[in-house]
């Protein structure tokens, strides 16, 4: 089951394309800053001030990969036409997956950088 997993999880990174890779690094150093401030790794203002940018950093560059993904679409419109949906698949998919991956990493940041700021009275 494990295995299946990360299969997939690595089949979804691959068909984002070329900005998951930043994605999925804003979100590594998003939850570290997270667990650094809570666990008192480091100050709690650098802390609050690192994962707030990665929070706000992780949808724009889904919104990045919606663009390029959608570029891609157009590029293979503009060749083949728009008669084989297939064909344009791919496109739409990187569109709709950096999306989603950029929001599923900025709203538990958002909602843990929040709590941190809670616990920490700032």
């Amino acid at each position: 089951m494990f295995n299946a997993l990360t299969d997939e999880l690595y089949d979804t990174a691959l068909a984002g394309g070329p900005v998951m890779l930043p994605i999925l690094l804003v979100g590594a150093f998003g939850f570290y800053y997270i667990f650094c401030g809570f666990f008192g790794i480091m100050p709690v203002h650098k802390a609050l001030h690192m994962a707030g940018i990665m929070a706000k950093v992780a949808p724009l560059l889904g919104l990045l990969g919606t663009v390029t993904g959608m570029v891609q679409t157009f590029e293979v419109i503009t060749v083949y036409g728009n008669q084989n949906p297939v064909l344009m698949a791919d496109g739409i998919s990187e569109a709709l997956i950096t999306t989603q991956s950029g929001l599923i990493i900025a709203f538990p940041l958002l909602l843990l950088n929040h709590r941190l700021a809670e616990k920490h009275g700032k």
